[in-house]
Formats: structure tokens, sequence, C-alpha cells
């Protein structure tokens, strides 16, 4: 599964943190979501899930890969 946060949609809600601590953090500066994790055990991957479900401005896009063995989490500030 590959999980990828949009931070040009991010508006700092925190709600990702607040369902996976050990995955997601946020900038100091200004709130914006970032990764502390790229690679997270896949022991993480239903809080993975819930922080994707409780985003307000739908930051993360999750895809399904061939691989289940992996979960791996990138950032792009581009829109998509």
């Amino acid at each position: 599964m590959k999980v990828t946060a949009l931070t040009n949609r991010c508006i700092a809600s925190g709600a990702c943190v607040l369902a996976a601590s050990q995955v997601f953090t946020q900038r100091e500066s200004d709130g914006v979501v970032e990764l502390l994790q790229e690679h997270p055990s896949l022991d993480q991957l239903q809080k993975v899930q819930q922080a994707v479900a409780a985003c307000p401005s739908q930051v993360f896009v999750m895809e399904e890969e061939d691989d289940l063995s992996e979960l791996t989490l990138t950032i792009n500030d581009q829109d998509m």
C-alpha cells in the first residue's frame, strides 16, 4: 500500500497526528503534515487508514499495490 500526502491541500488540522502520531507530525512553522516514517511497519496500517479517513481536507491518496508486504508513505507538494 502506498499513501501520498498532498501537502498543498493540508489545512493543519492535526487529525492525522492524533490518529497516527508515530507516523505523522506537523511542521512547526505552519502545521502542515510531515512524515516521521516513510516505511512504517504494517502494524501501523490501521492507524494510517484512520488518519486518512479523519483528514478534513482529504490530503491523503491511498493506492493499493501488488506487494502487500510493505506500507510506503510519500509527500507530494504538487497539485494532482
